[in-house]
C-alpha cells in the first residue's frame, strides 16, 4: 500500500478501542447452539478458539454443552488478554428496530437477503469489549470471529451501529484481506450521499478506534467509486497505525488533497472528530480525485 500523507518515514501510532465499539448478532434460529460449539479451547469443529462461561448464578460446567439462552456470558481468548461480554436478549425484550424505508435500508446496506435474515430474528446478542490486548489487532479479530461464528450457527446477521451497516457472516475475516491484522472493510464503511454541489463521501467506524472519520465533498457521480476507494485506502492506513493530520497533503502528487478539519456537516457529526480531504485552495475534492483516478488507472 502506498503511504499517505507524503512522508519519508511514517510514524506509527498504536490504536485504542473506543468503549462504544460493539456488535449485535441478530440470531435467527429458535434453538440456539451450545457454548462449546460457539468457542472452545481447541477451536475444534469450526468453533472460535477461546474460552466461554455464563455469568449468571448457579451455572455449572454442564451448561457449556447446552444451548445458550438469555443472559450474559464472558468470552476470552486462550491467553485471557481479550475479554468480551456477550449478552443475549429475546426480541420481545430488546429495543431494536430495523430500518423501515427503502432509503434507510440502502444507507445501511440492508439488502433483501440480509433483510430476510434480520426479520427472522428470535434474539439479539450484543458483544462488547471488557478488556483487550495492547496489540489491539488480535482482540478485534476475536470479536469478529465470535460474531461471525454465532451468526453462522443461528442463520443470523451482524449489525454494526458505528459503521452504520449490516453484514453477513462471510463479510467478516475476508479470505483476501487488505492487511492480515485488520481490514477496513470488516470494521468500517464508506457512505456516499448526493448534495447540491455533488457527492459527499465519508467514512463510518474509525471512531471505534478513537480516530477521526474522513470525508470529501463535491465529487462528480462518475468519480464516486474512485473517492470511495480513496477513503478505504486512507482508513486502512490509519488502522495499521499511520494517522493523518490537518495541514498535511495526500494522494495525487500532481494535484494533492489537503487535510483540514471537517466543518460542513456539524449537525450530522455532532462531537465526532472528522477530517476533510479538499483540493488546495478549493471547496471540494473533485480535482484531486480526478488526478488520483488518472494516476492509478
Amino acid at each position: 500500500m502506498r503511504f499517505f500523507p507524503f512522508k519519508k518515514k511514517p510514524q506509527r501510532t498504536p490504536l485504542r478501542i473506543n468503549r462504544n465499539f460493539y456488535l449485535s448478532v441478530l440470531m435467527g434460529q429458535g434453538v440456539f447452539p451450545p457454548l462449546l460449539q460457539w468457542l472452545n479451547p481447541a477451536g475444534s469443529n469450526n468453533a472460535v478458539q477461546g474460552l466461554g462461561a455464563p455469568l449468571f448464578e448457579g451455572a455449572s460446567k454442564d451448561i457449556l454443552n447446552q444451548p445458550v439462552t438469555t443472559g450474559s456470558y464472558v468470552l476470552t481468548t486462550t491467553n485471557k488478554l481479550t475479554v468480551l461480554q456477550a449478552t443475549i436478549t429475546t426480541k420481545e425484550n430488546v429495543n431494536f428496530t430495523l430500518p423501515q424505508t427503502p432509503e434507510e435500508r440502502l444507507k445501511t446496506n440492508l439488502t433483501p437477503e440480509k433483510l430476510s435474515r434480520a426479520e427472522k430474528m428470535q434474539a439479539i446478542c450484543t458483544l462488547v469489549f471488557k478488556g483487550y490486548d495492547p496489540d489491539v489487532y488480535p482482540s478485534v479479530q476475536f470479536m469478529l470471529a465470535c460474531a461471525k461464528r454465532l451468526a453462522e450457527l443461528t442463520d443470523g446477521i451482524i449489525a454494526d451501529p458505528l459503521a452504520e451497516t449490516y453484514r453477513m457472516p462471510d463479510e467478516f475475516l475476508l479470505p483476501q484481506r487488505l492487511d492480515p491484522r485488520i481490514d477496513f472493510r470488516e470494521v468500517c464503511s464508506v457512505k456516499a450521499y448526493s448534495l447540491s454541489d455533488g457527492i459527499w463521501v465519508s467514512t463510518r467506524g474509525l471512531i471505534k478506534f478513537d480516530q477521526p472519520e474522513f470525508e470529501m465533498y463535491g465529487i462528480p457521480r462518475n468519480l464516486e467509486d474512485v473517492a470511495v476507494r480513496m477513503l478505504i485506502s486512507a482508513g486502512q492506513q490509519v488502522l495499521i497505525g499511520i494517522p493523518m493530520m490537518p495541514n498535511q497533503t495526500a494522494f495525487s502528487t500532481v494535484s494533492p488533497l489537503e487535510i483540514v478539519p471537517g466543518t460542513r456537516q456539524k449537525e450530522f457529526w455532532g462531537d465526532r472528530p472528522v477530517l476533510e480531504f479538499r483540493d488546495v485552495g478549493g471547496s471540494g475534492a473533485a480535482k484531486g480525485v480526478e488526478a488520483w483516478a488518472r494516476e492509478t488507472g
